[in-house]
């Protein structure tokens, strides 16, 4: 019997999850991502000695399954806890939280161990998919894929999923129903250190929703102060389709005003646009998978705008799509 084949497209960690789990059951599995990294959201964006995380700032684990695979990344030395000053509206945040992770030497580390072993064509976009009497065939941007696959796992953001499985069947038209929310992040360096009273800032309105010293988090490069910025959801929105340099000049001096700290020329200043950065309205459902074609959409916007969802989502449609194409599911995580 042939080796049962499988595409994912999309390698964030909804993507590389459901392919690691994919590849523990003995299917080949091929990964298509378009960017020229690992982990979509869970980006770090690096300019010299600098290393910004642009998209997911940290992790918590929660489920049984997440906190095994932390552990794991943390044995391996790709995940270190944070323990940041934290002050929200001006406010020290007196709240209990979770135990915050983050990747080292930035946040696209916490995916490698998903990642190892893998076959992950990276740069490569894929624009349609489309069912043929052998399979599945992916439409790239430099053309059809050499081989057909005997299933689909989408795990990219929902207006895109909808894209490549809505014309596929009804299962996948419930996929509008997710409201997705842009952000716009900005990363700045300042040669000189500049104090704004705690590592990270937090504020429930404005232009800013978030400012994070990202020098400040274990296993980064030694060198000029780093942060990210993030501009609001409702900023986010007003300005979407804004230059990207008039974006980080305005989000700096965002910064200077909201902490009321006289900012340095910075040595480094970019912006970045996450069109659908998070869901604002999720779907409710662990996945979506149409088990008569095979093909199934994951990722955080499926459950909740966290990173352990886009796991937990990614790890769901592994195991689904498994028992469709007749398959053993691996040993789950206890």
């Amino acid at each position: 019997m042939d080796q049962v084949s499988v595409a994912v497209v999309g390698a964030g960690i909804a993507g590389l999850t459901c392919a690691r789990e994919l590849a523990r059951a003995e299917a080949r599995v091929t990964v298509f991502e378009r960017s020229r990294g690992l982990g979509g959201r869970l980006g770090t964006r690096r300019q010299g000695n600098f290393a910004f995380d642009h998209g997911a700032q940290f992790v918590t684990a929660r489920s049984r399954p997440f906190v095994k695979y932390v552990e794991i990344a943390g044995r391996a030395g790709v995940v270190l806890p944070w323990r940041p000053r934290i002050l929200e509206d001006d406010r020290a945040w007196d709240a209990p939280i979770e135990e915050w992770h983050v990747g080292a030497p930035g946040m696209s580390a916490l995916v490698r161990p998903l990642a190892r072993g893998l076959d992950v064509m990276m740069g490569v976009g894929v624009n349609e998919l489309l069912q043929g009497q052998r399979g599945w065939e992916v439409q790239t941007d430099s053309g059809r894929a050499p081989r057909t696959f005997d299933a689909v796992a989408v795990a990219v953001p929902a207006p895109q999923a909808l894209a490549l499985l809505g014309p596929h069947g009804r299962t996948f038209r419930h996929i509008a129903d997710v409201r997705m929310a842009p952000c716009w992040a900005a990363m700045v360096t300042f040669d000189a250190p500049v104090d704004v009273g705690a590592e990270v800032r937090r504020w429930t309105t404005g232009a800013l929703s978030w400012a994070a010293c990202d020098s400040s988090k274990p296993g980064r490069p030694v060198g000029p102060q780093a942060w990210t910025l993030h501009a609001s959801v409702p900023w986010s929105r007003e300005h979407l389709e804004a230059d990207s340099q008039e974006v980080a000049r305005l989000l700096l001096h965002e910064f200077g005003r909201s902490t009321g700290t006289p900012l340095p020329a910075p040595s480094h200043l970019a912006a970045h646009r996450w069109r659908h950065a998070y869901a604002e309205q999720a779907l409710g459902l662990p996945c979506l998978v149409d088990e008569e074609i095979a093909a199934g959409a994951c990722g955080d916007w499926c459950i909740a705008p966290r990173v352990e969802a886009a796991y937990e989502s990614g790890r769901t449609l592994a195991h689904s799509l498994l028992s469709t194409v007749g398959l053993a599911s691996p040993a789950l995580l206890r």
